[in-house]
């Protein structure tokens, strides 16, 4: 089984208008919403793929009600910390013309500690049923931003392989308990190393730094450019199916999914890259917040390149 935990996930609500017109009446062509969160949406794609997944998240009020139901509905295994305070909406106002939507997106919490020790009771419990536990996302209110440094150093002590996918401090920290894998987006990982990208070249590079630290799998997603991996030290550049984005919201963690469900299963990593590749690209296709298929996913694996480089550049 693979477990995902999410601190603070969101119902993700997705705005349609022509043009967004600031500082003026703007009428909706329609709504989408849906459940979301890095976890969350990992367990979506793993469960599409066909792998047993359950999803630990922390959920109150009637938001959090609602993303129980989309993950009953969908057949996926949930375990939750009940939160006095209700679960956070993140909403995305996406235009026709295609340009990046305006995101507004709720804090969420304050956690409790009592709240946040059961979820460290409940992590301790799934790590000793999992292969895998992802933890994914920001981190609410009431929460230290070491808590995935935690959160990895418990799920390790219970036999799982850990992946981390967070940003800034949180991300940092949870860097020093040594996850299995990461996957940072490219504007995470500059901010990380505090340094700009100018090429390929730079990420790579910035692949091999961070595997430095212990991580076993680094993976970097360059959005429509695909993916750059560093393991034992070779690098591997991924590029995507070329498909029209829809969307980009869950393709990130639809591609630790898809890797997931190679790796899981004992393939190696380039296989396992054609498969998060191919899983990113199909929820990339899907409107709002929804998340790809796998008849999608599978039609377009055979379409994803894999260059390795070896010896890795320095």
């Amino acid at each position: 089984m693979i477990s995902t935990v999410t601190l603070n996930p969101a119902i993700d609500k997705t705005i349609y208008v022509s043009k967004l017109a600031p500082n003026d009446t703007n009428r909706i062509l329609r709504v989408e919403t849906d459940a979301g969160g890095k976890g969350i949406n990992c367990s979506r794609m793993l469960h599409r793929l066909g792998l047993d997944t359950t999803a630990l998240a922390l959920l109150g009020g009637k938001t959090g009600e609602f993303i129980k139901a989309v993950l009953t509905k969908e057949g996926i295994t949930i375990d939750y910390i009940e939160t006095d305070k209700p679960t956070r909406t993140c909403t995305a106002v996406e235009e026709t013309g295609g340009v990046p939507p305006t995101t507004l997106n709720e804090r969420g919490g304050p956690i409790e500690h009592r709240e946040l020790v059961a979820l460290l009771e409940k992590v301790k419990d799934i790590s000793r049923r999992s292969s895998y536990v992802v933890f994914g996302g920001s981190v609410p209110p009431g929460i230290n931003q070491d808590v995935y440094k935690v959160l990895v150093e418990i799920a390790s002590a219970g036999g799982a392989k850990t992946v981390l996918d967070a940003d800034g401090e949180a991300l940092a920290t949870g860097l020093k308990a040594r996850p299995f894998m990461i996957k940072p987006n490219r504007d995470e990982v500059e901010r990380l190393l505090d340094t700009e990208f100018e090429s390929m070249a730079d990420v790579a590079r910035a692949a091999l730094t961070i595997e430095e630290r212990g991580i076993e799998l680094v993976v970097i997603s360059l959005g429509k450019q695909g993916a750059v991996a560093c393991y034992k030290s070779m690098i591997y550049y991924a590029t995507p199916p070329n498909v029209k984005p829809i969307s980009s919201i869950g393709s990130g963690d639809s591609l630790i999914a898809g890797m997931l469900s190679v790796l899981d299963c004992g393939g190696g990593i380039e296989d396992a890259l054609r498969a998060g590749c191919a899983a990113g690209a199909a929820t990339a296709m899907s409107n709002g917040a929804d998340i790809g298929t796998k008849e999608d996913v599978d039609k377009l694996i055979s379409e994803v390149k894999i260059m390795r480089v070896e010896p890795a550049p320095v």
